[in-house]
């Protein structure tokens, strides 16, 4: 069945928004044409005409689908140090009860509109469910790896995962987690891998400052809690640096890859990793953040400098909800100067690219299925954010 679809403004995100456009699809959501009414709209037939704004199907390039069973249990404001220290305690459950938790936010990420999902996998507990979901999931297989000894041991449990989520015809990529817990032996292994096989690299970055503090000199919270757990640090090397520009080149420079909270980068970061990587995304989750360290990343920096910039959702252990739109609002909210079509190009157009699913997802453009969503309850005059602007699957 053909339909027509209409609003007050269709953005298409790689051309100008378009007022009063019209989307029509196929029984397959496959876009057949897209056009501008001259005219009045009801006297098109079957036209189905929304008051809002149309986008694509968003994109939420970082998630961590297996904690969600861990929501509302983690503290809020407790720094990342105190929220590893609780996700360590807390993070064991029976595996009916991970798995129930995970279903039920993957129907949630498909009610609020999102179409692909870049997602955290640190065991195999999620894979039947990102077979059979709605959604496109890439999964980054995440190695922690504290011990150069048994980096070649960690790095073989990743490729059992990596073989099992082929065999599921589902793609994906083994990362390291954060500079702070892998060895240069595991970023070895883990580069060599990538640009063997053209893989996308995500990655934890700057999340605290005590990550910094950790690569400058093996001080601050992060070292004391690693200490005083019993790691030997001595496998990971002090370059008096930040952690950012101390690891980038143990990275291959031609990956894609996604930088992901970056909630203590700096200029000097920016600039040294735009200028390191070819084809660099920087991942903002402000929600989680907030519930974490109570502070946003400098956003309209990113903004002012060029970057390309995707958002994610982080976990339910860090977070009330699955929601891009809530991350836009949010960043709306503390950063009102970033323009409404940057933040939905962020949310749809450079994720799908990010992901390496722009051919399908991103934007509107004929012979693409990226999904239709309704924006509605904004301000439509001054094209802002409200709180009560609300997400609707059309599609």
């Amino acid at each position: 069945m053909i339909r027509k679809i209409a609003a007050h403004y269709l953005y298409p995100i790689h051309d100008k928004p378009i007022k009063n456009g019209i989307i029509t699809i196929d029984e397959t959501g496959k876009i057949l044409d897209i056009s501008q009414s001259s005219g009045s709209m009801d006297r098109i037939a079957g036209l189905e005409f929304y008051s809002g704004i149309l986008v694509p199907g968003l994109i939420n390039t970082h998630c961590h689908l297996e904690i969600s069973h861990l929501k509302s249990m983690i503290p809020m404001h407790t720094g990342l140090t105190g929220f590893i220290s609780q996700i360590n305690r807390s993070r064991q459950a029976d595996a009916e009860s991970i798995t129930r938790a995970a279903r039920r936010a993957d129907i949630s990420m498909h009610y609020n509109g999102i179409v692909a999902v870049g997602d955290i996998s640190n065991n195999d507990i999620s894979f039947e469910i990102k077979k059979e979901s709605k959604l496109n999931y890439h999964s980054f297989l995440e190695i922690f790896s504290l011990n150069p000894a048994l980096a070649q041991e960690k790095f073989n449990q990743a490729i059992v995962l990596e073989n099992k989520l082929k065999h599921l015809n589902l793609t994906s990529s083994i990362v390291p987690h954060a500079p702070y817990s892998v060895t240069p032996e595991m970023f070895k292994l883990i580069s060599s891998h990538t640009s063997v096989n053209k893989k996308i690299i995500s990655i934890h970055n700057q999340e605290t400052k005590s990550e910094n503090d950790f690569y400058r000199s093996k001080s601050g919270e992060l070292a004391n809690l690693f200490k005083s757990a019993g790691f030997d640090l001595d496998g990971i090397p002090s370059t008096g640096k930040n952690s950012l520009e101390s690891i980038m080149v143990r990275l291959p420079k031609s990956a894609k890859t996604i930088l992901v909270h970056n909630t203590f980068t700096d200029k000097q970061d920016i600039e040294q990793a735009s200028g390191y990587f070819k084809n660099l995304y920087w991942a903002m989750c402000p929600n989680a953040n907030l519930y974490i360290e109570n502070k946003l990343p400098d956003i309209p920096l990113f903004y002012k400098m060029g970057q390309k910039i995707t958002l994610g959702t982080d976990s339910l252990a860090s977070n009330q909800q699955l929601s891009i739109l809530e991350e836009m609002k949010t960043i709306h909210q503390f950063f009102p100067q970033i323009p409404i079509n940057e933040l939905i190009k962020w949310a749809t157009l450079n994720g799908a690219e990010a992901l390496n699913l722009s051919s399908k997802f991103g934007s509107f453009e004929i012979g693409k299925t990226p999904g239709i969503n309704l924006i509605h309850h904004i301000d439509i005059q001054n094209f802002k954010l409200k709180p009560e602007t609300q997400i609707k699957r059309l599609n």
